[in-house]
């Protein structure tokens, strides 16, 4: 039982890193210039929603009377609540349903979608100006507006009827064509431009969707009110004031997230190569052999040939850059369950669980050939045997990479 509580906690550390790590990500993306990838995609989205709700609007015909105060009021009160963000992956849940549900009973509902594009153009104009959003981005706001295309359709083929109660299950169809616009768009998005699988947002969009449906009947009652011809949908405003708090609070509770993995990165992770360094071999190396002895481990030690003489000639900022291109390029063959360490200066290890001495030493052999601009590698390679503890695992390891040395090196010498 315990070990299964440990687990589990593991489980619930991995996802938070995770979830922290896209957070991180999204904040560091849109203060920076788009890529190419990204800034193609952004012209895509936002081009093609802006094609649509251009037809929408002008093709359309709608009996509903346009009130500039009243589409005013929609606007900017979207745009507020557009910046009162929970982060969540690589996007944000935002209360903008509050708001969104009136545009839909007191707008006429072709101008809908461009109403919302509208909001989040103010929104953006706000965080450029307070630094939070590259200029080159703005063009990914206009794509964000998708899912108001969706029910607004859904509700104009339906009549533009006054809201009502009685018309839940059209209601009901609505909201889940908004978020099945949201869903296109966010997925085709996120893959394009950053190459995250839409498994990898499943979570983060489902708690989206359920915070916008747990809004919506508030929301509609608004509707429902100035339908009658107030402005009650305003009432729903001073809300602001208390998602700002709990926004805040999460906020404060992500940068102490980040903070942490950030200062767990240092701790862990080798600065130059970005491998785990040899604080994490020596706590993990010890569990691998435990679960060696139900079935198999092989260690290795390997040495770069001639570093220092590599450093002599070409300058240790050379010397650097062959260590992170030559564990970037291990890094990229290496199986999940294998764990590779820099243990110091051009010195590596790297344990590799589940694999037999044949299959380990023709893999080290593949390793020992993507070493950088030509260099050679020497390694010694030790297979696990009954009663081996982590040390005379290494030790035999070591005693074997010295054997290689001591042959010439540019080889792999086993362990007896």
């Amino acid at each position: 039982m315990a070990t299964e509580a440990q687990r589990l906690r593991g489980l619930v550390q991995v996802e938070r890193r995770h979830a922290s790590r896209l957070v991180a990500e999204a904040r560091q993306r849109r203060r920076r210039l788009p890529s190419r990838r990204e800034f193609v995609t952004a012209v895509l989205t936002s081009g093609s929603f802006v094609a649509c709700a251009l037809v929408f609007a002008l093709a359309a015909h709608s009996a509903r009377r346009f009130d500039p105060l009243v589409a005013s009021l929609l606007v900017v009160g979207f745009a507020v609540l557009s910046h009162l963000e929970f982060e969540l992956g690589s996007g944000s849940v935002v209360p903008t349903q509050l708001v969104f549900v009136p545009m839909l009973f007191l707008l006429p509902l072709p101008l809908v979608p461009l109403a919302a594009c509208a909001s989040y153009l103010l929104g953006g104009a706000f965080d450029l100006a307070a630094g939070r959003l590259h200029a080159a981005r703005a063009a990914s706001l206009v794509g964000c507006a998708w899912f108001a295309l969706p029910p607004a359709l859904v509700l104009w083929l339906a009549g533009e009827d006054a809201p009502a109660w009685s018309s839940w299950p059209l209601y009901a169809l609505a909201l889940g064509a908004q978020f099945a616009g949201d869903l296109l768009h966010t997925a085709t998005h996120e893959r394009l431009a950053h190459h995250i699988a839409p498994r990898t947002l499943l979570r983060p969009v489902v708690r989206v969707y359920a915070f916008d449906l747990l809004l919506t009947p508030a929301a509609f009652l608004a509707a429902l009110s100035a339908s009658e011809g107030d402005l009650a949908f305003l009432a729903l405003l001073p809300l602001a004031g208390v998602f700002s708090t709990l926004a805040r609070e999460r906020k404060a509770r992500l940068d102490a997230a980040l903070d942490a993995a950030r200062l767990e990165a240092l701790a862990n992770t080798d600065p130059l190569t970005g491998l785990a360094n040899r604080r994490v071999w020596q706590e993990q190396l010890p569990r691998l052999v435990e679960k060696a002895r139900s079935s198999s481990l092989a260690v290795c030690v390997l040495d770069i040939d001639f570093f220092k003489a590599y450093n002599d000639r070409h300058g240790h900022s050379a010397g650097d850059t062959l260590l992170a291109q030559t564990a970037r390029a291990w890094e990229l063959e290496l199986e999940p369950t294998d764990l590779l360490a820099r243990l110091g200066g051009e010195e590596f290890a790297l344990a590799m669980p589940g694999r037999d001495m044949v299959t380990a030493h023709a893999f080290l052999e593949r390793l020992r050939r993507l070493v950088a601009d030509n260099q050679t590698c020497s390694a010694g390679l030790a297979y696990y045997h009954r009663g081996d503890t982590a040390e005379t695992l290494v030790e035999r390891a070591d005693a074997a990479l010295y054997r290689a040395k001591r042959a010439g090196r540019d080889q792999t010498k086993i362990a007896a």
